[in-house]
This record gives C-alpha cells, sequence and structure tokens, in this order.
C-alpha cells in the first residue's frame, strides 16, 4: 500500500488539491502498478509563517512575487 504524504504551505483551494492528489494517484499507479484504491495520498497544510526555504519564510516570498507581479514594466529589471 504507497503512502504518499504532501507538506505545502495552506491557501489552495480543494479543487486544486483534489487534481494533485489524483495526480499523484496517477503516477504511482502508472509508475509502479499499484491498485488504484490501494493508494494513500493526504496533505499536512502549514501556515506560511512555518515554512521557510532559502531564508526566506514563505509568508514574505508570497507577498514579493505579488508585488512583481503587479510592477510596472518599466519597474522590473
Amino acid at each position: 500500500m504507497p503512502l504518499v504524504n504532501v507538506h505545502m504551505g495552506k491557501g489552495r483551494s480543494v479543487d486544486d488539491k483534489r487534481a494533485m492528489m489524483d495526480a499523484i494517484t496517477e503516477a504511482i499507479v502508472d509508475s509502479i502498478g499499484a491498485p488504484r484504491d490501494s493508494v494513500r495520498v493526504w496533505i499536512t497544510e502549514m501556515d506560511d509563517t512555518d515554512f521557510m526555504a532559502g531564508g526566506e519564510l514563505l509568508a514574505d516570498k508570497r507577498v514579493r512575487l505579488a508585488a512583481e507581479a503587479h510592477a510596472a514594466p518599466e519597474d522590473r529589471v
């Protein structure tokens, strides 16, 4: 029975999570031939202030990316 635990920041929709878990399930079925009903996938969500990568909190990264996305073209380097 394959078990997959995905750790990720909170904030995604139920539809997005369902699509991801279904894709993971299909990947396991396709790659190792496990019966679909034996695959277990679950998500462990964390607050965006409880995760850091490369020295940047996920909360800060989200703010930075939003600001960059809304910057005027002349402001972009």
